[in-house]
């Protein structure tokens, strides 16, 4: 599985989201099928403001259909959370992140 890091040092939520679009767009026109997009825990209380744009800008782009879902890392271990049930192809998401769930990472299938 294709992994892309977006969170790097010093990058704000706007710098992720736009680095997010030309990585779904690449994916779309590859014709692949799930990739993972690591965007970190956040360094604030638990919180991740990349994490939180990127789960957004995944809204969006299910809701217009630029990707068939998506799905935090914290729920890729839980077959029953409501996006894990909604997720295409959760079958190809490696044991090791089913095991061990990665809140530090989101799940996409384009």
């Amino acid at each position: 599985m294709t992994e892309y890091d977006i969170h790097a040092p010093g990058m704000r939520a706007d710098d992720a989201t736009a680095a997010l679009e030309r990585i779904v767009s690449d994916e779309r026109a590859r014709g692949s099928g799930v990739f993972a997009v690591i965007t970190g825990y956040g360094s604030r209380g638990g919180t991740s403001v990349i994490r939180d744009a990127v789960l957004r800008a995944c809204s969006r782009y299910a809701a217009l259909n630029h990707i068939r879902g998506y799905m935090p890392g914290d729920q890729a271990g839980d077959p029953f959370a409501p996006l894990h049930r909604s997720f295409p192809d959760a079958w190809s998401i490696p044991a090791r992140y089913r095991r061990s769930p990665n809140p530090g990472m989101v799940f996409i299938c384009v």
